[in-house]
């Protein structure tokens, strides 16, 4: 039978016995301001782990520069298991492209956990538009060739949105002008009025409007169709591979004890199997992911190197400023 978080790690005490502090509880460190998709999820985690057995879960948000404030943080605490970063793309990746001199090392200042969710992006246009990807391409196309300037919006040069864009515009072979907004609303409100032609946001953020027949989505990254809009195709179904997404994963500072990761793995793992929790993620146009420990490595060095690449080809500078 297996042994639960609970039983091999009473209420109150570390994972990573014999490294404890009475009376602390757990700090699960949150690269995002509160009441978005990342700390809502954050939350939800840290309530399941608490029923699970670890004690006190404190979440934090610690957002700004990217992420690296919160990853910074982390990086740099005991490694007794009192002290969890959610990561994310931005954290794990993008950053790595902007900051010369970054304060950790995405990959080696930490204890990959498990990454437990992924949520896409959405080549998004108002209705009446283009209503298929090859339109939309055939569209932009005719625009350029006639000297017309098509735009997209985005959160923000140097922006997961700005950056994800760029990256099926490159693999498409199309030329739109970025037009950046300062917010997810304000950005979706130039592609309502028209400022814009087109934008890539987070599924997350678009999916209300979607839903209320405001925006009209043509295809999603990623490897298969969210669940919220089965309808909307991938878009290597399509014929091209923008295999990007955002992610959510938990990491601990490097030395975390490999044994106690695993463990704390198969738990989220189970959490987020539960049906109730896949209907929460639905709601959140994410789904359930589950690479673990050295696969996690990886896949957050493929994102350093994939953004790095990016930003160099294009002689960007982010404006971002936080999440």
């Amino acid at each position: 039978m297996a042994v639960s978080l609970g039983a091999m790690f009473p209420v109150g005490t570390s994972l990573a016995e014999p490294v404890v502090r009475s009376g602390a509880g757990v700090e699960l460190v949150v690269p995002t301001a509160a009441q978005g998709s990342t700390d809502l999820l954050a939350r939800l985690l840290a309530d399941r782990l608490n029923r699970q057995g670890m004690g006190e879960i404190q979440v934090r948000n610690m957002p700004g520069r990217s992420g690296t404030l919160a990853g910074a943080y982390v990086a740099g605490a005991i490694p007794d298991g009192r002290t969890l970063l959610l990561a994310t793309p931005s954290s794990h990746g993008i950053a790595s492209a902007f900051v010369a001199n970054m304060p950790y090392d995405p990959v080696r200042s930490f204890t990959p956990i498990v990454r437990f969710a992924a949520a896409p992006y959405l080549l998004v246009v108002k209705p009446g538009g283009a209503g298929s990807l090859a339109a939309f391409v055939d569209q932009a196309r005719t625009a350029h060739s006639q000297g017309r300037e098509w735009r997209y919006a985005s959160t923000g040069t140097g922006g997961p949105h700005h950056l994800v864009a760029e990256f099926y515009f490159q693999r498409a072979g199309l030329k739109l002008s970025h037009v950046p907004a300062a917010g997810g609303v304000a950005a979706l409100a130039k592609l309502s009025d028209g400022s814009v032609e087109a934008m890539l946001p987070a599924a997350i953020l678009a999916l209300p409007k979607i839903k209320a027949g405001e925006l009209q989505a043509l295809a999603v990254t990623g490897t298969q169709r969210l669940k919220a809009l089965p309808d909307v195709p991938t878009f290597t179904e399509l014929g091209i591979s923008v295999d990007v997404e955002s992610w959510y994963g938990l990491m601990a500072p490097a030395g975390f004890p490999p044994a106690h990761a695993r463990l704390l793995a198969k738990t989220v793992r189970e959490i987020f199997s539960d049906p109730a929790m896949e209907a929460q993620l639905t709601k959140l146009a994410a789904q359930a992911t589950a690479e673990e420990g050295e696969a996690f490595a990886n896949l957050v060095a493929l994102e350093v190197a994939r953004w790095k690449a990016l930003v160099t080809g294009l002689g960007i500078q982010s404006d971002v400023k936080g999440d």
